[in-house]
């Protein structure tokens, strides 16, 4: 079951374009394109008439026409045209969803169009703030998203699954700060003074003395994981070396069993530096790739086993929250759904 009333990325700015193009989330068919003026529309791809998809026809200036029989809809989702008809059936309609545009992606409201609020967005300007640089792209995983932000949420994992990447040997050896602040879940983790850290951030600014490693992550629901994460040298040495990064992570379920996986990775030093940006773009696209070869097996054995719970152990605390935060909302949802329904 999925939490409706909120936000969900739907795809990258660039790839709405007058070119209709169909893409599944929360188990629906979208249709997504662009208006004559520029504007993103989103709308069902399942046209009501026979069940084609939209996105096989054509555009006719803001309009999409249906390339089965020419049954035409406005951005609205309102059928306008029908062929041999003076006057297209009222019932003749395709949902549209509330859409937003902003920090490079296009923002999908699945649930009640009358609760869609821009204020839910959430705080990505670091994807287009020009004290922030990098870049990033989609990724396909055949699992459910919740086991994606789980891995994000449990970074232990770094020093098993990216061995010559990202792993820092000190990760298992340090405590996690959990708490719950307003519909969030904010983990942290302080290594301070550890004698390395990742091949990655060595890499990024050269450390040769113990650093303080940090680790900041938001889970904002229903599917976003923000990590702030800094290394610098640590108090004592006689190095002044950091590398900061903000890596903003979108997961769309396309179906039940699996994701579309945004993520934009942005730093806020060597701005200017192209061969670095295509490093650490590489890099990061490496190790997300290691991720999606576990969390996919993950996947297929979790569901030999559905009604099962896995043996929690201490680094879990963070995703047993966020099950918890996830369940209630979803429950509010429903609760809310069914009140008015009555």
């Amino acid at each position: 079951m999925y939490l409706r009333n909120t936000w969900y990325v739907g795809a990258w700015a660039h790839e709405v374009t007058r070119e209709p193009f169909q893409r599944f989330m929360l188990d629906e068919p979208l249709v997504f394109y662009r208006t004559e003026a520029g504007d993103p529309v989103v709308m069902d791809d399942r046209c009501c008439h026979r069940f084609a998809p939209l996105s096989s026809g054509w555009l006719e200036g803001d309009d999409i026409v249906c390339g089965y029989h020419g049954f035409t809809f406005d951005p609205s989702g309102k059928c306008i045209a029908v062929p041999g008809l003076d006057k297209a059936p009222k019932k003749a309609v395709q949902n549209s969803y509330p859409v937003i545009e902003k920090w490079g992606w296009i923002f999908v409201w699945m649930g009640d169009a009358e609760l869609a609020d821009e204020s839910k967005v959430p705080d990505f300007h670091y994807m287009d703030d020009p004290e922030w640089a990098g870049r990033g792209t989609t990724l396909h995983i055949e699992a459910a998203y919740n086991l994606i932000y789980e891995n994000l949420l449990d970074l232990t994992h770094a020093k098993y699954v990216h061995k010559t990447t990202l792993a820092t040997d000190d990760v298992t050896d340090h405590p996690l700060i959990v708490e719950e602040v307003d519909d969030t879940v904010v983990v942290r983790r302080d290594m301070i003074g550890i004698e390395k850290t990742s091949p990655f951030f060595n890499h990024c600014a050269g450390f040769t003395q113990p650093v303080d490693h940090t680790q900041h992550i938001t889970f904002t629901p229903a599917t976003y994981i923000m990590i702030n994460t800094r290394v610098q040298s640590a108090a004592g040495t006689t190095e002044n070396k950091f590398a900061e990064f903000r890596v903003i992570n979108a997961l769309t379920p396309e179906k039940a069993g699996s994701t579309h996986y945004f993520w934009n990775l942005r730093r806020n030093f060597a701005l200017e530096d192209d061969e670095l940006d295509e490093w650490i773009f590489n890099g990061n696209s490496g190790a997300f790739a290691e991720d999606k070869v576990i969390i996919e097996l993950q996947q297929q054995m979790w569901d030999t086993v559905p009604e099962s719970r896995p043996v929690p152990f201490p680094h879990d605390k963070g995703v047993i929250y966020s099950e918890k935060l996830m369940a209630r909302l979803i429950e509010a949802e429903q609760s809310a759904k069914n009140l008015a329904a009555e």
